[in-house]
Formats: structure tokens, sequence, C-alpha cells
């Protein structure tokens, strides 16, 4: 099996050109969100133009909501690829196909729950979130859609986890931008041509999500490798459930920890009526550039890292994390200071209205100096991940980036109502987050307990 591995497009990155490896991950992650995120650039472009503002801000008073759906199951989704990867660092095809097969059973489980249960919240949410009466209907339509479509999201996203964790980061970007034409043509269709305004765009969103999930489960039915997908297999093992939900729900909880903060922060951003609810959405659109580039390297790490972990090699896991911070820095610092420099820009290219690009302009404006605290922070916290401790940089993430963040909104904005003290929120959370994260770090056991859990599992896999 591992001969057919090796022609195949996996990447084992448990020896070579540790710079080079992390680009050859970082780059296709890259251009897969790229692709994925412009599924929202494309209906925020669209529906701006041909739908009006009420419909833009319609849209992103969902955002918070499937934001919160979407994260909780890519967070699962990677804490399932850091055990595939680690199998396959240490070699035991075996596991790898077990693991692929009950990652998978979880994502069908677990995607019909979430489509369920956010389409029955999802109303009350809107209003428990204060969200203007006239964009209420059209939110309500756009979000009852999407979630219906959460299970072909998830699905997806676990393939493309599964494929990263084997360091074939080519595919899911590939299958992703084939997608996103689909998106693009169907927005055209559905709300240029048809008229259908925010039911035009979720429908669009939702068909293409069906597409990749569908695309994704056919390329893992003839991928050359232990990783090799049969359906009949597809079944959750007890044990391996056990150890992905371990180290997945954490990062799981994480996300939907960050989207109930940002529920909280766009509840605060309503407050200042449409135009900045229509602004504050722009601006997610416009630095959604800066999270792609973070989250990319921050996969790769996580990857290289959990690679090298079951390959037993710590001392070339670090310093992987030492040129990811460099790189991170040199890149995240440059996207910075270019959107910096051409928010205003950038702003006109999606709406007209100038009371929406003059507030999208001073948001980005106030935040764009500090997208490199978090960067770093998520770097550190990936190769933390990649050992599978990821309970306690959870822990450490939400304390200091969610509670503090919604602490701030509700002591400070009340009595300081204006959207710079919002935006202040954010680099304020992000500095005291890289602070914590730092020093368990450097001062932590994470290593230690990662020792102690790689020794029972070879115990355990002797045993068996």
């Amino acid at each position: 099996m591992r001969q057919a591995a090796r022609r195949s497009r996996s990447l084992d990155v448990t020896h070579g050109t540790i710079w080079r490896q992390l680009l050859e991950l970082c780059v296709p992650v890259f251009l897969s969100s790229l692709f994925q995120q412009s599924y929202s650039l494309v209906n925020t472009f669209i529906v701006g133009r041909f739908a009006g503002k009420m419909a833009l801000a319609a849209i992103q008073a969902t955002a918070s909501l499937t934001d919160l759906a979407v994260g909780f199951s890519v967070g699962v989704g990677a804490g399932c690829s850091i055990v595939v990867s680690q199998y396959f660092g240490a070699n035991d095809d075996k596991q790898v196909f077990a693991s692929v097969h009950t990652a998978m059973g979880l994502a069908l489980v677990g995607g019909l729950a979430i489509s369920l249960l956010g389409i029955c919240i999802s109303g009350p949410m809107l209003a428990l979130m204060g969200t203007p009466a006239d964009i209420y209907a059209q939110s309500l339509t756009y979000v009852h859609v999407y979630m219906a479509a959460m299970v072909f999201s998830i699905v997806f996203n676990m393939g493309a986890a599964l494929q990263r964790a084997v360091g074939d980061t080519r595919t899911p970007s590939l299958i992703v931008a084939a997608t996103c034409l689909v998106n693009v043509t169907l927005d055209l269709v559905l709300v240029v041509w048809a008229g259908l305004g925010v039911l035009g765009a979720a429908l669009s969103t939702a068909c293409s999500l069906a597409v990749g999930a569908a695309v994704t489960l056919v390329i893992l039915t003839r991928a050359q490798g232990p990783w090799r997908l049969y359906p009949r297999r597809i079944h959750i093992d007890a044990k391996l459930a056990s150890d992905m939900l371990r180290c997945g729900l954490p990062l799981g909880l994480q996300s939907s920890a960050y989207s109930v903060s940002n529920i909280i922060l766009q509840s605060s951003i309503n407050s200042f009526g449409s135009n900045a609810i229509a602004a504050w959405g722009l601006a997610c659109r416009i630095d959604s550039v800066v999270w792609l580039v973070s989250d990319a390297l921050g996969t790769s790490v996580t990857t290289f890292a959990a690679q090298n972990f079951g390959a037993g090699n710590r001392r070339r896991m670090r310093k992987g994390l030492h040129t990811s911070l460099a790189l991170t820095a040199a890149v995240i610092g440059g996207i910075s200071a270019t959107l910096f420099t051409l928010a205003a820009p950038l702003s006109g290219l999606f709406i007209t209205d100038t009371n929406v690009t003059s507030m999208t302009t001073q948001m980005i404006a106030y935040i764009s100096p500090f997208y490199v605290l978090y960067s770093l922070m998520d770097n550190i916290s990936g190769t933390i991940r990649g050992t599978g401790e990821s309970l306690r940089p959870m822990l450490l993430t939400v304390l200091g980036t969610c509670v503090f963040r919604m602490f701030w909104l509700f002591a400070f904005v009340p009595s300081h109502h204006s959207i710079d003290t919002v935006l202040t929120s954010y680099p304020v959370t992000w500095l005291l987050t890289g602070i914590l994260i730092f020093i368990y770090y450097r001062h932590g056991h994470w290593a230690e307990r990662s020792k102690a859990r790689e020794r029972a599992h070879l115990a355990g896999h002797a045993t068996a």
C-alpha cells in the first residue's frame, strides 16, 4: 500500500527541506481557501451590485450563525485529520484506512445533525441577535437554505481534511476551484437573470457545496493509497472516534466560541444600523485574504507537526514551527500593509454607497495593523495541536480571545457606544491570547504529555 501511496499526490514531510515542504502544503491550502471564500465574495459582489445594500446586509447578518456551524465542523474535521496524519507519519497503513472510514462516518452523522439543528434554531437566534426588522425575513431565508446544505459542507470539508492529512493539499484546491465556477454561474443565473436576490445567492451556495461533496467522495473512492474510501466500509470505530473527538472537539468548540463571540460582536454592530452591518460584512470579505493565508500556514504547520510527531521527530517539528513563524511574519505583515493602504478603493469595488464604503475603510484601517498577532499565535497553537494536545490551547484561546472579548463588548461598548470601541476588542484580545499561548508553549508540559500519549499508543498497538 505504501508503494501505491508514493504514486499518489501525498507528501511525506518527515524528511526533506522544511521551508519548501511548508510552502508545498501551504500554497494549495491557501488557494483552496481562496476559492472557497470566493463563495462569499462572489455573493457579496453580485448581491451588492444587483440586489442592493439591504440584501447585502441580510446576508451579513447571518454570517456569525453560518460561521458557527461551519467552524465547529471544520474544527472537528481538523482534529480527525491530526489522527490520520500521525498514523501516516508512523507508516501505519491499517490505522490510516480505519481512521479515514471512521472520520467519514462521523462527518455524515454529524452533518445531518447540524443541518437539522441549524434549521430549527436559526430563526430564534436571528431574533436574539437583534437583526433589524427590515432585513429579518431575507436573513431567515438565506440561513435556512444554507443550514440545509450544511451536511454537504461538512462532508466536503472532512474529505479535504483527510486528503491534507496525508500531504495532498492540491486535490482539495482543485475541487474548490470547480465548485467556485459552479457558484459563479448559478449566481449569475439566479440572482442577476432570475432576480431571486438573497434566495438566489443561498441556492447557488447550497448547490455548489453539494457538488463539492459529491466530487470529493468520488475522488476519495479512487485514491491510490491506504486512505482510499470504500463507501460500504464507512463506519464509526469507537476507539478511533474517541481519539479523533479528543483532538477535534476542542478545535470545534474553539471555533464555536469564536463564532459566539462574533455573534455578540455582530449584535453590537447591529446597533449602529444597516449601513454599519453592510460595512462590517464588506470589511470581513475584504480582509478575508488575511485569514486565508493565516489558516493555510496554520494548517500546514499542524500537518507538518503531526506527521513528524507520528515519526518521533520532535526536533524537526520545532524547526518547522520556527520556519513557519518567519514566513508568517513576512507574508501577513505584507498583506496587512497592503490592505491598510488600499482599503478605500477596495471597498468601492463592491458597492457604490459612500456611507458604506467610508465605514468599511475605517474598519479595515483600524484592525489591519494587528493581523500578524493572531497569525503568529495560530502557528504556535497549530504545532501544539499537531501532537494531539488540543484541549489546553483551546482553553487558553477561548479565555483570552472569546471570554475577554465578550467581557469587553458587555463592559465597555454600552458606555462608550462607538464602532472604534467595538473594533478595539480585536487587537486587545489577540495580544492577550498570544501572550498566554506563548507562555504555555515555553513553560507548559505539552511535550511531556505528547510523549506519554505516544508511549500509550505504542503499547496499545503492540497489544493489538
